[in-house]
C-alpha cells in the first residue's frame, strides 16, 4: 500500500498520477466496526468495477485546526498504525490530506472537483454522517450532484452495538472509563498501545490514550518476548507503573507494545509491589 501525504505543493503531481479508483472517505480514527463497514463496501465495489481501492483521510483533526489549537483531540492510534489497519483491508493507496483552514474553506463542489474528480475517482463510499466542504455542507448524499454526475456514491448507514452508534467518540469514552471489553466489542480487536521504557520510566508514545486510573491485566510485547502481567495507570500524570519491579528491570530500555485485557482493580483497592 502506498501512503501519500497531499498538500498544495504536490497535489497537481498526484492528480497527474491518478488512476481509476473507488475511494473510502473519512477520518478512520480507531478503524472501528463502523469504519470497517465503509472499507468493506468500498473494497467490494472496487473489485466489481476493476478499479483501484483507495482511502482518503486528513490530518490533523479539524477541531484542532479550526480552534487554533485551543481544542486538543485524543487520538486512538497514530497514523502508522491506522495505515497498517487499512492495508489489512486491501487498500491500494492511503491519501492523507493536510487539513488546513484553506482546505476547510473549499466549497463542496471545489472539494469534489479537486480531490476526487481530478484524482480519478469513479465511486465514493462514506458513512451516513460524513461531510465535506465549507461548513460541512457536502454529504455523501450530495456527492453525485456535486460532481456533476461524474461520480457515483454509496452511503453506509449507522453501525450500532447494544443499540448505540459505534463511533470514535464512544471508544474514547470507553477507554477513559476503563471499559476495555467494550472497546474490543466496538473495534473487533483488543486495545493496544505502544510505549518506551527508559531508566525505569515508562511513557506512552504519541497519539495513544491511557485508560482510566486502576490496575489492568495486560500483555507486554518487546518484539522478542511476551509477558502476561499487571500494570497500574495514573491517568492524571499520564504515568504507567509495573506491579512487578523485577519485570521493569528486565525489559528496561525497550520499546514495547501493551495489549490491554481487563481492568481488575482501582488504585485505592490495590497495593503496588513496585512502590
Amino acid at each position: 500500500m502506498e501512503i501519500i501525504w497531499l498538500d498544495d505543493k504536490n497535489l497537481k503531481e498526484w492528480q497527474c498520477r491518478s488512476r481509476r479508483n473507488v475511494i473510502a472517505l473519512g477520518f478512520f480514527d480507531g478503524v472501528h466496526k463502523g469504519h470497517q463497514k465503509v472499507l468493506q463496501t468500498a473494497g467490494l465495489i472496487a473489485e466489481k468495477e476493476g478499479a483501484a481501492f483507495d482511502v482518503m483521510s486528513f490530518f490533523p483533526h479539524p477541531k484542532t485546526v479550526l480552534s487554533n489549537g485551543r481544542i486538543t483531540v485524543d487520538y486512538l492510534m497514530p497514523l502508522e498504525e491506522k495505515a497498517r489497519a487499512l492495508e489489512a483491508f486491501g487498500v491500494d493507496r492511503f491519501y492523507i490530506v493536510k487539513f488546513t483552514k484553506a482546505f476547510a474553506s473549499l466549497l463542496k463542489e471545489e472539494y469534489v472537483d479537486t480531490y476526487l474528480k481530478r484524482m480519478g475517482t469513479i465511486h465514493a463510499v462514506a458513512g451516513y454522517d460524513f461531510s465535506y466542504g465549507f461548513r460541512g455542507e457536502g454529504t455523501i448524499d450530495s456527492l453525485t450532484a456535486d460532481s456533476g454526475g461524474e461520480i457515483t456514491a454509496s452511503k453506509v448507514e449507522k453501525v450500532t452495538y447494544r443499540g448505540e452508534k459505534i463511533s470514535s467518540t464512544r471508544i474514547r469514552s470507553a477507554i477513559l472509563n476503563g471499559r476495555i471489553s467494550e472497546t474490543e466489542a466496538l473495534t473487533g480487536r483488543k486495545y493496544r498501545t505502544c510505549a518506551v521504557i527508559s531508566g525505569g520510566h515508562l511513557s506512552l508514545k504519541p497519539y495513544y490514550m491511557l485508560p482510566q486510573d486502576g490496575v489492568y491485566d495486560v500483555i507486554i510485547d518487546t518484539g522478542t518476548r511476551q509477558y502476561d502481567t499487571q500494570i497500574h495507570v495514573d491517568n492524571r500524570v499520564q504515568k504507567i507503573s509495573f506491579t512487578r519491579r523485577c519485570l521493569l528491570d528486565e525489559i528496561d530500555h525497550n520499546e514495547i507494545a501493551i495489549t490491554w485485557k481487563r481492568r481488575v482493580a482501582t488504585y485505592s483497592r490495590y497495593q503496588l509491589v513496585a512502590q
